[in-house]
């Protein structure tokens, strides 16, 4: 009997954290990704088809930066009628961008929102401020998602406070 109320312990131990009861929020995955070469093979690039313009690249598949990367955000509205945002890297991040940016001149990033192409841009000189740019491509759920992970550029101080419930009109009783 011991041994099944250690066993049914152990159980109730290992269970993932879903049945913890409160749910997290979806992360938002936001990744750049380099150009690549089909000669590098197809464990190290994979193929993408970019809308504007109709055309296919190879994409390194080890992003340069991911969402771990990221300090804040700030959205703005975007030129393709989505959302486009400026994010701060951490001084790891800054570093890598500004390797990849140097490294890369005249090839083009790609950057991948949620596993689908939210821009690509061709890369003409080297970010040294540690602020990466995605002109566009970023839905507004994922900004509100992002609000959550992430504090806004300028309200930095807010972040992470809970914002106070809109207090209930009283009723004053008819005279």
């Amino acid at each position: 009997m011991r041994s099944l109320l250690l066993l049914l312990g152990l159980i109730v131990l290992a269970m993932p954290p879903a049945f913890a009861g409160e749910k997290k929020p979806i992360p938002v995955t936001i990744r750049l990704h380099g150009e690549g070469n089909e000669r590098e093979g197809e464990s190290f690039v994979t193929q993408i088809e970019l809308l504007n313009p109709s055309k296919k690249i190879f994409i390194r598949k080890v992003p340069v930066l991911n969402e771990r990367d990221i300090k804040a955000f700030l959205p703005f509205p975007g030129r393709d009628g989505m959302i486009g945002a400026y994010f701060v890297l951490d001084p790891h991040g800054a570093d890598k961008l500004l390797q990849f940016t140097t490294e890369s001149r005249g090839q083009i990033a790609t950057v991948m929102v949620n596993g689908r192409v939210a821009a690509a841009m061709r890369v003409e000189t080297p970010v040294k401020d540690g602020i990466f740019l995605v002109p566009g491509g970023i839905l507004p759920s994922e900004v509100v998602r992002l609000e959550q992970e992430f504090p806004v550029i300028g309200r930095e101080a807010d972040f992470g406070k809970k914002k106070p419930k809109p207090e209930k009109e009283k009723k004053t009783p008819a005279q």
